[in-house]
């Protein structure tokens, strides 16, 4: 599972090796093996265009996430790429992997998915962290498993997907602080 942090931004500081592990601790997590994904942190002005192109909204925000195969969680691109053909198909109550002849299973079990792509926007999270009253490490790693489970197929559109998306997340969180990954 590899983890690829592009810091494109200088407002802020910010612990890439951290957050790259704390990924791949969220990737785990979720039984995604053998993926990658990239993180990419950009300033106010890149994320206030990403954020009009694919959703629609002119103004900065936290987090976007591009799942690569698979369905697309609202976080991502409209009618855009999506995460790897048949991972967290339960959740969408299809199996992309019916389709799939043997050759292209041979074909996909000999190259890494490619889970997608997570976009966090530090100055942004700064000013939340500072409302929230926490650092903005604490944020970005919030962000960060946030973006990975949109990547592996949850979503916050209903009240019932956010509780069972805010639950993993502290999950996952939690098991962070415990555990020594720094």
């Amino acid at each position: 599972m590899s983890v690829f942090v592009a810091n494109e931004q200088i407002d802020q500081p910010v612990d890439e090796q951290g957050l790259a592990k704390l990924a791949r601790l969220a990737m785990e997590g979720e039984g995604v093996e053998e993926s990658e994904i990239s993180i990419l942190l950009v300033d106010r002005e890149v994320m206030t265009q990403l954020n009009e192109r694919y959703l629609g909204e002119d103004r900065p925000t936290d987090v976007l996430a591009f799942p690569i195969d698979g369905p697309s969680p609202a976080s991502g691109p409209p009618d855009g790429p999506v995460g790897p053909r048949g991972f967290a198909a339960d959740r969408y109550g299809d199996s992309a992997d019916d389709d799939l002849d043997d050759e292209d299973d041979e074909e996909d079990d000999d190259a890494p998915w490619l889970l997608g792509d997570i976009v966090l926007c530090p100055s942004y999270a700064a000013e939340q962290a500072r409302r929230a009253g926490q650092t903005l490490g604490a944020e970005l790693e919030l962000l960060t498993v946030h973006g990975v489970l949109h990547l592996c197929g949850f979503d916050h559109a209903d009240p019932e997907e956010e509780r069972e998306m805010r639950a993993r997340t502290e999950e996952l969180l939690s098991r962070w602080r415990s555990e020594e990954h720094r």
